[in-house]
C-alpha cells in the first residue's frame, strides 16, 4: 500500500506534469464579474441544461459516462485487509418542456449497469434507473413560482441540502432577496419528512441567509436552524462560513447541539498555473445533527464537487473537529487540481467512532482520529466532455483500535450529446 510520503510526492507530481502536458489550457481571459444574485435552495428555471430543441417548446439533451472506483480496508476491525473495485456505466437523459403560461415540465433521469469485486467474490451486473428530477413548475408572478414533483435542493454552500426531495416549492426572488418554503420527503437514505423555510439576502458582495428545517424521522423530531455567509471579499481572496444548531431528538441522545464551517481561499495569482490556498475548520459537538440531506461537498473553486471533510474519510460532523489546507491550480476553466490535507479529532473522547466512510471502533483512550491526504481534480478537454478523478489516503491517528490504513481511488468520464 502506499505510504503518505508516497503519495504526496506522486500528487505534487502529477498536479505540475498536467499543467504543462494538457492542452489549450492557458490562461483563461478575464471577463468582468457579474453582480451577485441572492442563492437559491431550488430554482425550477435553472436546472441542467438541455442541448437540442424539438420545436418551440421542447428541448433534451444526454450523457454518457463510465465510473471506476477502488476503495481498500474501508471496514475495520475485522483482521481483513478488504478490498472493493467498482465499475459503472451511466445513461442519463434530460427533459425540458414549455407548457406555456410560465409552466414549465422538467424530467432528468439516470439509467446505470454496474458491476462490483470484492477480495471474497464477484457480484452480477446490475442495473437500476433512478430519477433525479421530475416536477411540474407554475408561474406565480414574475419574481414567484410553485414547483411539486421531486426537486434537486441544493443551499449556498451545500452543507445543510444537497439532495433530491419529493413535494411542493414556493420561490419568491428578486434580485438581492429570496424567499422560500417547502414540505417534502427525503429519497434514498434520507427518508425523514421535512418543513423548510429559507430567507436569502445580497448586500454589495456579500451572500447570506438563514434557513430552518423541521425534521420528523419516525419517532424522532428535530429543529434544524442555520446560518450561512459568502463573499469574494477581493479578486483574490473569498470565504465562506455555516453557523447551525440543533434540538428535539439530537445526536448520542441529547438534547441539542451546534456545528459551524469556516473556509477561506486566497489566489496567489504569480503564475500562469493560477495556484491558490484553501484553508478551513469546522467543528460539531456531540450533540449535533446535521439534516441527512446534506453531502458534505464544495467547488473550491473548481471543477468539480471535492468532499470539504476527506475524500476518504468523509465523516459527518458529530463529536468532531476537521481542519484542512489545500494548494490548487486553476490554469484556466479546463483544468482544476487541489492537493490537500486534513486532521481529524474528536472533541470528546468516545469508544463509538465518527460517522464516516471508514468505519472503526475506537478506544476512547484518545482523541485524534487521524490524517488524510488527497488529491482531487477535473478535467474538460471540450465543452461537452469531463474528466473527474480523486485519489484519498488515510492513516489512522491512537484513538482507532485498527491501525491499518486506508485509501480510496475515484475516476469518472462523461460524454454529452
Amino acid at each position: 500500500m502506499m505510504t503518505s510520503n508516497n503519495l504526496v510526492r506522486c500528487a505534487t507530481t502529477a498536479i505540475f506534469s498536467a499543467a504543462i502536458l494538457a492542452p489549450n489550457l492557458g490562461e483563461a481571459a478575464s471577463k468582468k464579474a457579474k453582480p451577485l444574485t441572492a442563492a437559491t435552495v431550488f430554482d425550477a428555471e435553472k436546472r441542467k441544461k438541455t442541448k437540442h430543441e424539438i420545436g418551440q417548446r421542447v428541448s433534451y439533451s444526454a450523457y454518457l459516462s463510465t465510473r471506476f472506483q477502488s476503495e481498500r480496508n474501508q471496514r475495520r476491525d475485522d483482521g481483513v485487509d478488504d478490498r472493493s473495485d467498482e465499475y459503472a456505466l451511466y445513461l442519463g437523459l434530460v427533459g425540458r418542456v414549455d407548457l406555456g403560461r410560465g409552466m414549465i415540465a422538467f424530467g432528468h433521469g439516470e439509467l446505470d449497469a454496474r458491476s462490483k469485486t470484492t477480495h471474497t467474490r464477484r457480484y452480477d451486473l446490475a442495473t437500476r434507473w433512478t430519477t433525479k428530477e421530475a416536477f411540474v413548475s407554475f408561474e406565480v408572478n414574475d419574481a414567484a413560482r410553485i414547483t411539486v414533483g421531486r426537486m434537486r435542493f441544493s443551499d449556498l454552500n451545500k452543507w445543510v441540502a444537497d439532495a433530491a426531495v419529493d413535494g411542493i416549492h414556493y420561490g419568491h426572488k428578486t434580485k438581492d432577496r429570496v424567499t422560500e418554503l417547502a414540505a417534502f420527503n427525503g429519497t434514498d437514505d434520507a427518508d425523514a419528512s421535512y418543513l423548510m423555510a429559507h430567507l436569502g439576502r445580497v448586500n454589495n458582495k456579500i451572500r447570506y441567509g438563514a434557513l430552518a428545517l423541521v425534521e420528523n424521522d419516525g419517532a424522532d423530531n428535530r429543529l434544524h436552524v442555520s446560518g450561512y455567509a459568502s463573499a469574494f471579499v477581493s479578486q483574490r481572496f473569498s470565504y465562506e462560513l455555516n453557523v447551525g444548531a440543533v434540538a428535539g431528538d439530537a445526536a448520542n441522545g441529547k438534547r441539542a447541539g451546534v456545528g459551524f464551517d469556516v473556509r477561506g481561499t486566497h489566489k496567489f495569482g504569480f503564475s500562469k498555473l493560477n495556484p491558490q490556498l484553501m484553508f478551513g475548520f469546522a467543528a460539531g459537538s456531540d450533540g449535533y445533527q446535521q439534516s441527512g440531506l446534506q453531502s458534505n461537498k464544495t467547488y473550491n473553486r473548481g471543477q468539480t464537487q471535492v468532499h470539504r471533510y476527506g475524500h476518504a474519510f468523509q465523516p459527518d460532523l458529530t463529536n468532531l473537529a476537521v481542519g484542512s489546507v489545500a494548494v490548487g491550480i486553476r490554469p484556466s476553466r479546463k483544468l482544476s487540481m487541489d492537493l490537500g490535507l486534513h486532521v481529524y479529532g474528536q472533541l470528546s473522547k468516545s469508544s463509538s467512532g465518527p460517522n464516516a466512510r471508514l468505519s472503526g471502533a475506537t478506544t476512547g483512550m484518545s482523541s485524534f482520529l487521524g490524517t488524510e491526504v488527497s488529491l482531487v481534480g477535473a478535467w474538460r478537454p471540450s465543452k461537452k466532455s469531463k474528466v473527474e478523478f480523486g485519489v484519498g489516503h488515510f492513516n489512522p491517528g491512537p484513538a482507532y483500535v485498527d491501525q491499518s490504513a486506508a485509501t480510496r481511488v475515484y475516476l469518472r468520464m462523461s460524454v454529452t450529446f
